[in-house]
């Protein structure tokens, strides 16, 4: 069975990361940010972005008014082995590095961000082969259903920090208790993309107890890093690149960012058709039902570090997150909510189906059609994404919400400006016909890993 497990693992991965590297949700002050930073650091091996920084808003003034991005850098560092590997070849062949930024960031993102989140996928599933005892079958849905009927789809597809911090997160929960080194140093790394994630890995670190030393051996390293970076852009290892991005921040917030929780905010990031988690993934509501099922230190651990996080998110004076599709703030705990998920009872089987199906459509439209709603579109996904998809004609309200829209006739997929999927090379551009590819290789590859789940032993013979 082991080897089975690992067949379906591994091509779970390879079906995740085709599906995420055929689309690129396009360019943007977030996502240029960190791709200004990984150009620095190969093209002239600096930290600061000066001249790369006309393409973004979201920066920060450091050391010798130099401008630097107002974020993490972890998933910047983790770009820069693919870029230095493009940048080489680039300059070799004497291509116009410039005018390839786009298609550069694309690859990068392909090899950053959508490895990150096929991988999540096989660690869930093997998780809950491994540690929790589920079945094959309800272990590669539910990793399935975390790959593609949440959030994660759509941001495997841009250079945002919140899918390499949720697969550091995930094996950071899935190995404190074994292999508490190994889940340190995925705890700093995911603290190294995304500031919050400090929260639960403190969590973690009072989770560990007598494993508590080599938790902080694993993350130590990972934390000077960052204490260096920070130190080396803004003068000191605890000035945070955020707290200085002035234009953001307010008087009176820990870090200018963070408050005191509204209801705005959290019916906002769980319930609200705007960047409500459940209105995009409503699979993830049956999560509930299964933390009730596991072990109780388990369910302590796992439900102290959501709580937690969901409530600095909503704490967060940006907790709409701009341009995007969902609570993307949160993502970082998504796939922890697969665990309890796994735990869920046999009898709500029909209804995870219906729900997970909903869930792979909504999240599937807004990867191929639109990542990064305008924030003016308070119902995104009726009033946007699967209307452009499914009709290509959005209500005016929504026309208006886009400058680039002359008309409410519109194109059926890649609508932000620099999107692309790999099929409009063949069919055009803005055609639906340039998703059937992939959603055929997502058929017959689907339909494979469960076959293999549903029969174990035949696959062994």
């Amino acid at each position: 069975m082991e080897n089975v497990d690992r067949r379906i693992a591994a091509g779970l991965f390879a079906l995740a990361w085709i599906t995420f590297a055929w689309f690129f949700g396009g360019a943007g002050w977030n996502q240029d940010a960190h791709f200004d930073l990984t150009r620095a650091i190969v093209e002239r091996h600096t930290l600061y972005i000066d001249g790369y920084d006309v393409n973004t808003g979201d920066v920060s003034r450091g050391v010798g008014g130099h401008v630097y991005i107002n974020k993490t850098p972890g998933v910047s560092f983790l770009a820069v082995i693919p870029y230095a590997i493009v940048f080489g070849v680039e300059r070799v062949s004497r291509r116009p590095v410039d005018r390839l930024e786009y298609a550069n960031e694309w690859i990068v993102t392909a090899l950053t961000c959508g490895l990150c989140g096929a991988l999540i996928g096989p660690v869930l599933f093997l998780y809950g082969r491994r540690k929790l005892g589920a079945s094959a079958g309800v272990s590669l849905s539910v990793a399935y259903t975390i790959l593609f009927g949440t959030i994660v789809f759509a941001y495997a597809t841009m250079l945002f920090a919140h899918v390499p911090a949720a697969l550091f997160l995930l094996i950071a929960v899935t190995t404190y208790e074994e292999r508490p080194l190994i889940a340190g140093a995925a705890a700093g790394l995911a603290v190294t993309c995304f500031y919050v994630c400090a929260v639960p890995a403190a969590i973690l670190l009072i989770a560990s107890r007598k494993n508590a030393l080599r938790f902080i051996a694993g993350a130590a390293p990972f934390a000077l890093l960052l204490g260096a970076y920070q130190w080396a852009c803004f003068g000191s290892p605890f000035t945070t690149a955020v707290e200085i991005s002035a234009p953001f921040t307010e008087t009176g917030r820990l870090f200018g960012v963070l408050g005191l929780p509204t209801l705005e905010s959290i019916y906002g990031i769980t319930f609200s058709p705007y960047r409500g988690l459940f209105a995009a993934s409503p699979a993830l509501l049956l999560a509930f039902i299964g933390f009730f099922r596991m072990k109780r230190r388990d369910a302590v651990v796992l439900g102290a570090i959501c709580v937690l996080f969901f409530l600095a998110i909503a704490s967060f004076n940006g907790w709409s997150g701009g341009w995007a599709f969902g609570p993307r703030y949160l993502l970082p705990i998504v796939p922890l909510l697969g665990i309890p998920l796994m735990r869920a009872p046999r009898a709500i089987r029909g209804i995870f189906i219906v729900a997970a199906f909903a869930s792979i459509v909504i999240n599937f439209t807004a990867a191929a059609t639109d990542s990064m709603p305008s924030p003016e579109v308070r119902n995104p996904i009726t009033r946007y994404i699967l209307p452009a998809f499914f009709t290509g004609r959005i209500p005016e309200e929504t026309r208006r919400a886009y400058e680039w829209y002359g008309t409410v006739y519109v194109d059926k997929v890649s609508l932000p400006r620099e999107a692309r999927n790999l099929g409009e090379l063949m069919f055009g551009a803005g055609k639906r016909a340039s998703v059937v590819p992939i959603v055929l290789l997502w058929i017959a590859g689907s339909a494979v890993l469960f076959r293999l789940a549903r029969d174990p032993a035949a696959a062994e013979a």
